[in-house]
């Protein structure tokens, strides 16, 4: 019994650094998140500015209404392999983050479990 206490009272011990080091990871991939996310808003308003500010030969306005902007941003903004490579940088991240969480769960689910088999060893040597 002395041995199963003695594992779980290192366990015990070790888990909040770990748990701490995963939040922290947590806390640095959301804000590298938050970076691509602006860098993605950055490249579609120059896109939309080029748009507005297009004008044929004549210098007339080559996208005159509201649905052809819009049109024609969705199609720039799928040609662009900038924004493409970001968005997909963007998404990875997004799942390592969703992951990361996960883990950070199960790491306080055995911090728990941990602490309550730690409270019935003791409970048993008494």
């Amino acid at each position: 019994m002395d041995n199963k206490y003695t594992q779980f009272t290192e366990a015990l011990m070790e888990l909040p650094v770990k748990i701490k080091d995963l939040q922290l990871s947590i806390l640095d991939k959301t804000a590298e998140q938050t970076h691509l996310t602006n860098e993605i808003a950055k490249l579609e308003a120059k896109i939309k500015t080029e748009i507005n500010a297009a004008v044929d030969a004549a210098g007339k306005k080559l996208f005159t209404n509201a649905e052809m902007r819009a049109a024609e941003l969705v199609e720039r903004v799928e040609a662009d392999l900038e924004i493409s490579s970001i968005k997909q940088q963007h998404e990875d991240l997004s799942n390592n983050i969703s992951i990361s969480k996960i883990d950070l769960e199960c790491l306080n689910n055995i911090q728990r479990n941990t602490r309550l088999l730690l409270e019935f060893f003791s409970n048993i040597n008494k």
